[in-house]
């Protein structure tokens, strides 16, 4: 994973599966949209009130976010 990866989940997150990418993780908080816990996935309590779907959002920008701010990596 690259930098901006780890640091947006961990942002949003307080557990994820260490073995899957950074993509596997979005995709599995997309395929359950309207959820707000999975036994793999743990979002920090105070996004846990918004759905997997919204959080992969968050998520998302704040990757966004820190890949615009870092130098040597791009959006």
């Amino acid at each position: 994973m690259r930098n901006s990866e780890y640091f947006a989940l961990n942002q949003w997150l307080t557990d994820y599966p260490a073995n899957l990418t950074y993509a596997e993780i979005i995709a599995l908080m997309r395929e359950n949209p309207d959820e707000w816990a999975l036994d793999e996935l743990t979002v920090w309590e105070v996004a846990e009130r918004y759905s997997f779907d919204l959080v992969a959002d968050f998520i998302e920008d704040t990757r966004k976010a820190f890949e615009r701010m870092t130098i040597g990596e791009t959006v």
